[in-house]
């Protein structure tokens, strides 16, 4: 019969400390979706705001574009037309002075026929047709402001999300604990050249698990770590753990924390 007791009690014991497991393990699925729903939000968000930049910068320099070919256009316009009116007028005399050279040449037997010839020829060699350029002074040719986005466009294709940093590893084997002073050592999976610095997060703890979403005590934060291993002195032992976590970050983003690790204290 005390055997029997004792198996049950050990084996209630089991399941009670399972179920609370799994009741961690429940709660932390929930903040999970929770921390999804956020995260996702903010990545939208910060999506929606560079590719909004992106148009704007786009927009700007449409406009601007824009804005140089209509100023071409109306340069060259300006200039066409001012030669346009000038041939115009200078036509319209030509045409009146060979009217009256015409009309004096079928009177040639009438008196005054040379002072009247004399003066058509003095009127014509100061005519403005003879001092008009018939050579346009400006091109139709706008080629020069032809665009070909072609290497632009396949940048904007190129575009993807930025590179999240290799996940740590915490080398518990080569973790120190002595005198209120832990030594934390963690490595990388793959090399990973453009990691910029380590973000190292501690928690006391009396649980021997998986860190839970309540906790007693909250986690603090170590940032700008340079270096695979970081000391923390003036601790205060007063829990039976140290739970440790650690992510990597480059210039943009950080990476996922590694496995938290529990190391004792005492």
């Amino acid at each position: 019969m005390g055997d029997q007791r004792e198996s049950l009690r050990k084996i209630s014991t089991t399941l009670a400390l399972k179920n609370e497991e799994i009741q961690n393990f429940i709660c932390c699925l929930k903040q999970c979706l929770q921390n999804l729903e956020s995260n996702s939000s903010r990545v939208l968000e910060d999506l929606d705001a560079e590719f909004s930049s992106l148009y704007s910068v786009l927009d700007e320099l449409k406009d601007g574009m824009v804005t140089r070919i209509k100023q071409e256009r109306a340069s060259r316009t300006y200039e066409l037309q001012s030669q346009l009116r000038a041939c115009t007028k200078a036509l319209e005399s030509s045409e009146e002075q060979l009217e009256l050279a015409n009309q004096t040449l079928c009177n040639s037997q009438m008196d005054g026929f040379n002072q009247a010839a004399k003066e058509i020829k003095d009127s014509v060699t100061m005519a403005p047709a003879f001092r008009l350029s018939l050579k346009a002074k400006v091109s139709d040719n706008m080629s020069h402001m032809m665009v070909d986005f072609t290497q632009e466009r396949n940048m904007l294709l190129a575009l993807k999300f930025l590179p999240v940093p290799v996940t740590p590893e915490i080398q518990v084997s080569e973790c120190q604990v002595c005198d209120n002073t832990v030594t934390v050592v963690w490595s990388l999976p793959e090399p990973d050249t453009k990691i910029d610095y380590y973000v190292l997060e501690y928690r006391r703890t009396n649980h021997e698990g998986p860190p839970r979403v309540r906790e007693e005590h909250p986690w603090m934060v170590v940032e700008g770590v340079r270096l695979t291993e970081y000391t923390l002195t003036g601790l205060r032992f007063d829990t039976r753990y140290i739970t440790f976590r650690v992510k990597a970050s480059n210039k943009a983003v950080a990476g996922e924390f590694s496995e938290p690790v529990n190391l004792e204290t005492h």
